[in-house]
Order: structure tokens, then sequence, then C-alpha cells
């Protein structure tokens, strides 16, 4: 079957067709190849495709669906993959030159282990910057990868290919990794959904660059969508050295309940934030349609919130664990480098133990000042990013006024250091038709809730049917 419309694809949808016999899963796998095939060499998401894995592994999963035993409802959904994740048999390039094409992983990670047993379609891996060390898209080894609604501008990163495969409908469930807004910048500035999880809740293994900053989630077209793939994501593994619990209550059992009666803390700003006029009307406007739902909505100011400005903290954490990453390389193999990543090294390796332990003092304030408030309040939500996307080749969105990614996203990195889930959900498009989101906290373990309030206002601002 050709000329199908891989960008309609849904999980339930397939599942479905799959059921029925209308569409194969060597259908749906063709029509994502084949949209990669006509898009990628401009939007740039996809460092690896194996077409043909994909096309066996499909026709495995179609011959499960003929006899009627098909491993659950993503056998056969085409999926990509972070290319800083374990897949057996395919390299892990990290965006970086220093990593070795021929090195193929003996073994799969936890998270391609369980997409493998749900039957998961796995198309490829996506691009990443070097390591995963900046929120952009570009990185030495692949080059740039660009937003699909202006190649002129940036996706967002560090999982910047899997937010433009969802984007574009060139795989339906796509795994991301988030160490200080990862899965949410590119989510927001692609309009797409995406989840990063409660801490350690999805397994990692090996660990994340970004040590106790790192999380794996999903990035989608829908919340159901994610939603179904935190249901084969979030199985603890023996591999993760974080520990936690196994949790078998359904994943999109709840997510239609709305928001009647719930509480929610809605803080416009974060320390360091200046919201684009825009983007604050929008996440205000979403606001009063929550409260018009049902929910009680309190708007919360900086004193109300508590949050301390986390900002050196955040980097002190982040350039000791990253700089790891290329230390001990000659000047000549540096010069290779991403020149943002070097310097990180450089300041990783300045940072002393007081340093840290007072960075990590400044953590624990911050898990503190959000847990109170999600003593009073089921979620907080606020902007995502303060900013549209802005034009490729810089770090900063305005050199002026910022000196590091970090400074034009306030609203993402204090989260990981809180450990909580918190999503981010696109809310409209600007007057120069780029996406706008919101982000939607939770309390630890309490992803489920997170989705539901996201799922709450796609239902009532949907925007999948924006995609061109």
């Amino acid at each position: 079957m050709t000329g199908l419309d891989s960008g309609t694809f849904t999980v339930e949808g397939l599942s479905a067709a799959f059921a029925s016999g209308d569409l194969s899963p060597v259908d749906a796998a063709t029509a994502c190849l084949d949209h990669i095939e006509r898009r990628d060499a401009e939007l740039n998401a996809f460092v690896l495709v194996d077409r043909d894995r994909a096309l066996a592994d499909a026709r495995a999963s179609e011959a499960r669906w003929r006899t009627g035993t098909p491993y659950g409802p993503l056998d056969g959904v085409p999926t990509s993959i972070k290319d800083l994740v374990l897949v057996r048999g395919w390299p892990t390039r990290k965006g970086s030159v220093h990593t070795d094409p021929e090195d193929l992983a003996t073994d799969d990670a936890p998270v391609t282990r369980l997409l493998l047993a749900a039957g998961a379609v796995i198309v490829g891996k996506t691009s990443t910057p070097e390591y995963g060390w900046k929120g952009l898209g570009d990185s030495p080894q692949h080059g740039v990868t660009r937003n699909p609604w202006d190649p002129s501008r940036t996706s967002g990163g560090s999982s910047a290919g899997a937010a433009v495969a969802a984007a574009t409908g060139m795989a339906v469930l796509n795994v991301g990794t988030d160490g200080g807004g990862s899965i949410r910048m590119p989510g927001g500035f692609c309009g797409v959904f995406g989840l990063k999880p409660t801490f350690a809740l999805v397994p990692m293994y090996p660990p994340g660059v970004s040590g106790m900053l790192s999380h794996l989630g999903p990035l989608a077209r829908t919340v159901r969508d994610a939603a179904h793939l935190m249901s084969v994501l979030a199985v603890p593994d023996s591999r993760d050295i974080y520990p936690t619990m196994r949790d078998d209550r359904g994943w999109t059992t709840d997510l239609d309940s709305g928001v009647v009666g719930l509480r929610i803390a809605y803080a416009p700003n974060f320390p360091r934030s200046a919201v684009d006029p825009q983007i604050a009307a929008a996440v205000a406007t979403t606001a009063g349609l929550l409260g018009g739902a049902g929910a009680f909505v309190d708007e919360i100011g900086l004193d109300q919130l508590g949050l301390p400005d986390c900002r050196d903290a955040f980097l002190t954490l982040w350039d000791a664990a990253l700089g790891r990453t290329v230390a001990g390389l000659p000047p000549e193999q540096l010069a290779l480098s991403d020149p943002g990543l070097v310097a990180t090294m450089r300041r990783g390796l300045s940072i002393s133990a007081q340093e840290y332990l007072d960075a990590d003092d400044v953590r624990a304030l911050a898990t503190l000042s959000v847990n109170r408030i999600l003593d009073s309040y089921d979620v907080i939500i606020s902007p995502q990013l303060p900013i549209v996307a802005f034009p490729v080749g810089s770090d900063v969105a305005d050199p002026s006024t910022q000196s590091h990614w970090v400074d034009w996203t306030p609203f993402t990195y204090p989260i990981n250091m809180t450990r909580h889930p918190a999503a981010t959900v696109p809310i409209g498009l600007s007057t120069d038709g780029l996406p706008m989101a919101m982000q939607v906290v939770g309390r630890h373990f309490e992803d489920r809730l997170v989705l539901r309030v996201a799922q709450a206002v796609e239902s009532m601002q949907p925007f999948a049917h924006l995609y061109g």
C-alpha cells in the first residue's frame, strides 16, 4: 500500500487497522521510512535509518497480527530512539566525532529491550548535539537538525531529531532524554508533546551523561500516544543504578477524566524568566480554559513559588557531569568538538567538591520549594519556553543578554534538579507561525496526573491538525 500519510498515524488507530487487516505493520513502516527519505535531507533528524531491519521487524509484527497474537498495542508501531541510547547492532555516535562508527552495541538499553518486547518497529536513531550537552540540535558529527515549522530555525535539543520525527510523522513514537530540558525544549519549539518522567521511573543504562539530572521519556504528537509509550517504558530494570518501584496501573485508564476539582498553581514566571508577551498570553488563556473546565486555578507569583535561582547551581552540576565526556582528549582532538562542550569540560574540571555540594544544596532547596507548592496544589503550570524557536547558528537567542543556552530556558532545568515529572504541551502558534507551549509539573510519581492535565489541554486546544 502506498500514498499513506504517516502524519495521521496514532497508536490506537494503527492497532485497530492492524487488527482489522485494513493496514499492515509493513504498510506503516514503509510510510514512515518513505517520509524520512522525502524530508530528512532538509531537516536532518535521523543519524541512522535501517530500512531492512525495520521492514523485517514489521513483517514479523504483521504475522503476529494475522494470527491474532500481537504483543500489545505498540506491536508494529514505527518508533525512533535518540542516539544516546544503545541499540544492539547499531553504533551510538552521541553527536561526537570521537565515537567509532564501527563500535556496534552488543546489548540493548532497557528502553530498547522493552520496546522490542512490545513489538515496536524501530526505524532508526535520531540526532543529538555532542553528548547531549546543550539545548540545540547541532553537532560536529551530524550537522544541524532544523525545525520543521521553519527550517531556518532551531529544532531545540538535545532530543532534536526525536521532536522533529514526531512533528513530521517520520515516526509515531520517539524516545528522548532530558537532563536540563532536552525533551521539553525541542518539544516546545517543534510543537509536540513530551514528558520528562519522574527521575528513574523509566530505566536508564548505561547511566546518563548528566548523571542524576538524566531522564528518559516520550515525544509524540499526542498525549495519548505518549501515554501508550510510557506503559511500555516505565518498567524497572536491574541495570539501572537508581531504584524505583514497579507500578502496573494503566497509563490511559484515567487520561480523559478531566480536571474538575483539581487544584492548579499557575506560575507565569520562574526566576530569570522574561516571557514573550504572545506566549504569556497563550499560557494565561490556557489557564483560564482549565478553570472553565472545572479546575481551581490560582496564579502564584515568584514569592509564593519560592523557587531559588538555580542557574549557577545547575551549571555546576551540569558542567561537572558533562565535562567528563571529552576530558583527557589531546588539544588536536578537542579542536574537533563543539567549542561549547570544550568550555563546559574546562569549567567542570575546575569545580571543587565543596562547590558541587553547595550546588546540591540548591537542588535540595528547589525540590523542597516545589514539594511545598504541590502540597497545596495538584500540578503547577507555567510557560514551557519564554521564546519561540530562534535562528540556527547560535547557542543563544540574544547574544546581548545571554551567555549560555540555559539563559533562554529558565522553566526547564530547575525541574531536572527537583526530579519531578514535567510535560510540554503545545498551545498554539505565534504570529509568525511558530509553536508555543505550556509546562505541567506534578508530584513525584504522579506522572499519570500530569498526562491527564495535558490531555485536558489538548482536548480544549487541539494542535495536531495544524501540522503540515
